[in-house]
Order: structure tokens, then C-alpha cells, then sequence
């Protein structure tokens, strides 16, 4: 399988301050991926260099078989900035119009403006818009180009809940399509949720790159609840057990390891009711790893 991005030994230094250090990447055709980082990462110095915005040496970054901000690549990626376009005097479809006109194989406008539910603000002006509108009309301009590699910057900040789940099914559907996606967001839960694979970024190095699901396997630690009339006092010499509470209503076990809990409440499974289990989530994890240490795996 071709790759779409490659980092090899990437380094970056602006004057006096090193930003990047010596990353190794590989980024596949259809794949979404997640980078995630504390301010000051390196987040956007990286996605700016992958992009050709900032100069890089030769070899160190390899985008659709190029370097970056080749006209080739160009013609092939598309960004949905964090910030919004300050255009006042501009209706939603004329902006997007705008951006179709510069590319070179643009989707129809109509479409793109039905599919993103746009058509009742269409002829209103952009300074007339709210926060999540204007994010959707952002989308919509980074999308009409038809892109291979899509970056997305907070895409989804201002979006109202309906919003949200409409804009991640719209990814979806360009998954299915083999475009490849970048995904930076301090929504992590929505990158938890979306990312095939997530990159933790921090002080200019990857502590994590890969699946969520083998993250979350390093960091067993959760919580079991279930419903019962058993005593809590049988629990607490359980595998991995840590502390045992009693509510009026269920018992809940913290474990340092889920998987060997739930093993050993099996005999007493027929007891036990409206069993849940919470393991950490990638915000937890993250803040685990880039506050306290942590290795990387």
C-alpha cells in the first residue's frame, strides 16, 4: 500500500528554540489520524511543514511521492483552518464558489452546500453566521476541492451536538472514499471515537503513535459496576481490586487491571447485575502521559 505522508528522522529548529525531534511517521491512503498535543507541541510547526508552508531538508518528509509544497501535493490537499475566514461583505455560497473556481476538479456547490446542510444560510453574509455555522461553511471550502489529504484543524468547535454527529459522518463517508485525514482537536473524545491510529505529541517528540485500542490496553486501570445483594466486603480482596464503595444502589470497583477483575468475579456472576466497566479514556490517558511521565509506547 502506497503512503500518502512520511516522516523520516524529522527535525525542526526556529532560531534558538528546537521545536521537532527526529519523528518517524508513516501515514496510509484512507487512513484517519489523530494528533493530539499540549500548546506547544510542535503540532502546528509539523502540520505546517508537511504542507510546505515552512521549509524542511531534503528527504525528511515525503508527501504523495514529493516534497512538500510541490505542485502536485497542492493539488491534492485541502485544510480546514482553525480559524475562520474574516470576510464580512460574503454570502456562504459565494465564498464557497470562490474556493471551487480555484481548483482544479471541484464538486458541484449545490451539492456540497445540500450535503452540509447549508442551503438555508446560502445567501447570508459571513459576519451574519454563528460560531458552529461558520465552522460547517469552513468545511465546506476545504472540501469542494475534492482533496486526497484533508487537514483538519478544531473542526468542530461551535457546533451544536447535532452538528457534531453530522460533521463525523460526513467523515465517514470520505473514508469510504479513500480520502486520508489529519485530525487535530482538543475534543478528544471525538479522536478517540474517529482516529484510526493517534499520535501523542509532546515537546517536539511522539510519546504514542498507533491504535487507540492498544493505548488504552497499557492503561488497564478502570472501574466495575454492577448490581447485587452480596456484601462489598467479598470484593475487596478481588485481582486487582483497589478500593470497593457501596452506593444505595450498586457496588463499584476501581481496578488496576479490568481484565483480571472481571475474571475473577465470575463466580459469583449469577449474583451480579447491570454489570458496566469504564476504562480510561484517551483524555485521561493524555493527560497521564503528558503530565506525569509516562513511556511511550
Amino acid at each position: 500500500m502506497p503512503t500518502i505522508i512520511q516522516l523520516k528522522n524529522l527535525s525542526f529548529t526556529y532560531p534558538h528554540q528546537q521545536v521537532l525531534q527526529n519523528l518517524n511517521l508513516e501515514i496510509k491512503p484512507g487512513e484517519i489520524f489523530g494528533l493530539v498535543g499540549p500548546n506547544g507541541a510542535g503540532k502546528t510547526t509539523l502540520l505546517n511543514l508537511i504542507q510546505g508552508v515552512l521549509p524542511t531538508s531534503p528527504d525528511t518528509i515525503n508527501v504523495f511521492d514529493g516534497q512538500p509544497g510541490s505542485l502536485t501535493a497542492k493539488e491534492k490537499i485541502s485544510t480546514m483552518f482553525q480559524d475562520d475566514l474574516p470576510l464580512e461583505k460574503v454570502t456562504v455560497k459565494e465564498l464557497i464558489n470562490l474556493f471551487a473556481a480555484q481548483a482544479s476538479h471541484p464538486a458541484d456547490t449545490d451539492t456540497i452546500i445540500h450535503d452540509l446542510d447549508l442551503t438555508s444560510i446560502e445567501n447570508q453574509l459571513l459576519n451574519q453566521l454563528s460560531g458552529g455555522q461558520r465552522r460547517k461553511v469552513s468545511f465546506a471550502t476545504a472540501i469542494i476541492s475534492k482533496p486526497q489529504l484533508l487537514f483538519l484543524d478544531e473542526p468542530t468547535v461551535g457546533m451544536d451536538a447535532q452538528a457534531r454527529q453530522n460533521f463525523w459522518r460526513y467523515i465517514e463517508t470520505l473514508r469510504q472514499q479513500s480520502v486520508t485525514i489529519v485530525i487535530t482537536s482538543h475534543y478528544l473524545e471525538e479522536i478517540q471515537q474517529v482516529a484510526d491510529r493517534i499520535a501523542i505529541l509532546q515537546n517536539g517528540q511522539f510519546r504514542y503513535v498507533g491504535s487507540w485500542q492498544n493505548l488504552q490496553n497499557h492503561y488497564d486501570t478502570g472501574q466495575l459496576t454492577f448490581q447485587t445483594l452480596l456484601a462489598p466486603t467479598i470484593f475487596t480482596h478481588l485481582a486487582a481490586v483497589t478500593t470497593v464503595a457501596k452506593t444505595d444502589t450498586s457496588i463499584k470497583l476501581n481496578s488496576d487491571d479490568t481484565d483480571l477483575t472481571l475474571k475473577a468475579l465470575l463466580p459469583f456472576i449469577d449474583q451480579l447485575h447491570d454489570i458496566t466497566v469504564t476504562r480510561k479514556s484517551l483524555e485521561s490517558i493524555f493527560l497521564e502521559l503528558t503530565n506525569q511521565g509516562g513511556t511511550s509506547k
